[in-house]
């Protein structure tokens, strides 16, 4: 018997039992049976060699007695005799096989001779009939024995049949009845065994269902926790380093959309919250902005909350929309909007988590535009002082030797003035309102401020007032808006164009300039052009020191400056790397190489 023969019968053990029980009664059966039929065929063959050795014996006896009368009757009467003796089948299959006994044995071996006295064939036969009542007996006992466990297999049966069928199910099914189970109607007790059963399972399989889908919720919850947690510390992380970016606005989004099960995620901001980070006033991965983004104006979006069903304006079909205002008490500086299909149901803690994301991008936009406006402030601030300081000392003392030197050439005799003294008063007179002038111009730049708006309102307005003041119409093309400044580098451009465009309006005789920044993702380009007769780039120049002053701003911003005067017009290019750009290569590179 093999493992999985032994696995069955401990799984079966009362239909093997039974097997074996029906097993044994089969083959008692079959004994019982095989008995009688070997008790008749023996007792058939037992009493036909009785009576072909009585027969044998009673014809020697007659051959006996007639051999002196007829001899060849007596002949033929004892080859009768012994044919009747050696064709008979009992004593040839004992004479083949051997004989039961030794007896029976020797008695056989006398009567091979011709002739058989009839004694001897009266006492094999009296020996032959002892024998065959003693094969009967043996036999009959057997069937005896057969019989007797026949029926003691019958009654183990029968008294198991009813310990497995009556006495074990009625505990179970009085319990049943006990706790108010009814128990229901069957053929049989088996049959109600299986009703009941089959209710249990039925009973158990929906409470395994069930506690399967409480334990599918459940794990669902706690996964959603822990991404949600994942994606808090993450972002988090990123906006504690870095001002928030473009990309990492992306990449948020891009992780919102498998955390919320959404179709389609954007960021929708206001136009100075774009600005201040240097995006987009829609912020949305690659395809995945919503049909209602689209659709409807930025102001309109801001108001969206909750959760809502919109439908969408090219078809009938309903979208539900998920929307978390990005705000502060102070103001409010965006949306975030997710959509999704119909099918898709929205809970609270998607909602939840929407809102808790947005509040997180909300206070980090309130704290990088606070930070600019404290950097810009103090700024100003030190600038603001550094002028007073100018003004109040070196000012002064330039004025002050101004008038003294007035006075000196007021006393000078006539003939002095045009002498080699004259000369050199009118060179220092010359030198201290250059200086003087210089001066004013670096007071100018000082006390030159940043637009609360920004470098492209601070641009907007030097080009109104340099146009107000002279005939040459200027106009500027601000391509960078998404890119976001420092408030030094907005200080720097501006007071590059501010000098570029006094330049051109004081020396340049051109009708109009075009002042345009752009940039490529790596750099950015500040392009002053005018229509006039060229920049003399030498020192000693008229402009000499609003060059200088550019190149060192230039130096300062840590790009370079390109002059280039042309008969007519003149060109000037200022192209560096500004710190967000920088930052975002850092970064990039930073991911790459993990």
């Amino acid at each position: 018997m093999n493992a999985a023969d032994r696995a069955w019968l401990r799984r079966y053990p009362l239909y093997a039992k039974t097997c074996i029980v029906l097993a044994c009664l089969v083959a008692l059966i079959a004994l019982l049976f095989v008995c009688t039929r070997v008790q008749l065929d023996n007792k058939a063959l037992y009493e036909q060699a009785a009576v072909s050795l009585g027969d044998a014996a009673r014809l020697r006896r007659i051959a006996t007695s007639i051999a002196t009368r007829a001899p060849d009757a007596a002949l033929k009467l004892d080859a009768h005799a012994m044919s009747l003796v050696h064709n008979d089948t009992l004593l040839t299959h004992w004479r083949q096989r051997g004989a039961p006994t030794p007896l029976i044995a020797t008695q056989l071996q006398t009567l091979e001779g011709e002739h058989a006295a009839p004694d001897m064939l009266d006492a094999l036969r009296i020996e032959i009939d002892r024998e065959g009542d003693a094969l009967e007996a043996v036999i009959t006992l057997l069937e005896a024995c057969t019989a007797a466990l026949l029926f003691a297999g019958i009654f183990a049966l029968a008294w198991g049949a009813r310990r497995a069928l009556v006495l074990r199910p009625a505990l179970p099914l009085h319990m049943l009845n006990q706790v108010g189970h009814e128990v229901p109607a069957g053929r049989d007790e088996i049959d109600r065994l299986i009703t009941v059963l089959n209710g249990l399972v039925a009973r158990l399989r929906s409470e395994q269902d069930e506690s399967a889908r409480l334990k599918r919720i459940v794990e669902d919850h706690i996964a959603f926790a822990d991404q949600s947690l994942d994606l808090l510390h993450y972002i988090c992380a990123q906006l504690a380093e870095n001002a928030p970016t473009g990309g990492t606005l992306e990449a948020l989004l891009q992780r919102l959309v498998g955390l919320l099960r959404v179709q389609r995620i954007a960021l929708v901001l206001s136009e100075p919250s774009a600005q201040l980070l240097g995006v987009d006033t829609i912020v949305a991965p690659a395809d995945l902005a919503p049909h209602i983004v689209s659709e409807r104006v930025v102001n309109e979006l801001m108001s969206l909350s909750g959760v809502r069903s919109l439908p969408q304006s090219q078809s009938d079909e309903l979208l539900t929309i998920l929307a978390a205002p990005v705000r502060v008490p102070s103001g409010t500086y965006g949306v975030l909007i997710c959509e999704s299909d119909t099918d898709t149901r929205s809970e609270q803690r998607h909602l939840h988590l929407l809102e808790t994301i947005a509040s997180v991008l909300a206070q980090a936009i309130s704290n990088l535009s606070r930070d600019v406006r404290d950097r810009r402030m103090t700024l100003l601030e030190e600038r603001n002082a550094i002028a007073r300081e100018l003004h109040d000392s070196l000012a002064q003392s330039l004025s002050y030797m101004k008038i003294q030197l007035a006075r000196l050439q007021a006393v000078l005799p006539e003939e002095l003035s045009h002498s080699d003294v004259g000369q050199i008063a009118r060179a220092i007179r010359e030198g201290i309102d250059s200086a003087y002038r210089q001066l004013r111009e670096l007071l100018t730049t000082f006390r030159t401020s940043v637009h609360a708006r920004g470098l492209a309102a601070t641009l907007e307005e030097v080009a109104e007032e340099l146009s107000s003041r002279s005939e040459v119409q200027i106009s500027v093309d601000n391509r960078i808006r998404r890119v976001r400044l420092t408030v030094n580098e907005e200080l720097h451009i501006g007071q590059i164009v501010r000098e570029a465009l006094t330049n051109v309006v004081r020396h340049a005789r051109a009708s109009s300039a075009l002042v345009t920044l752009s940039s490529n993702e790596r750099e950015v380009t500040v392009t002053i052009e005018d229509d006039g007769r060229g920049i003399v780039t030498e020192s000693g120049g008229e402009h000499h020191y609003g060059l200088s002053i550019m190149r060192e701003r230039s130096r300062s911003l840590g790009g370079r400056l390109e002059i280039r005067s042309n008969e007519p017009g003149s060109r000037i290019v200022v192209t560096f790397v500004p710190a967000s750009l920088a930052q975002q290569t850092r970064i990039g590179t930073g991911s790459t190489v993990r």
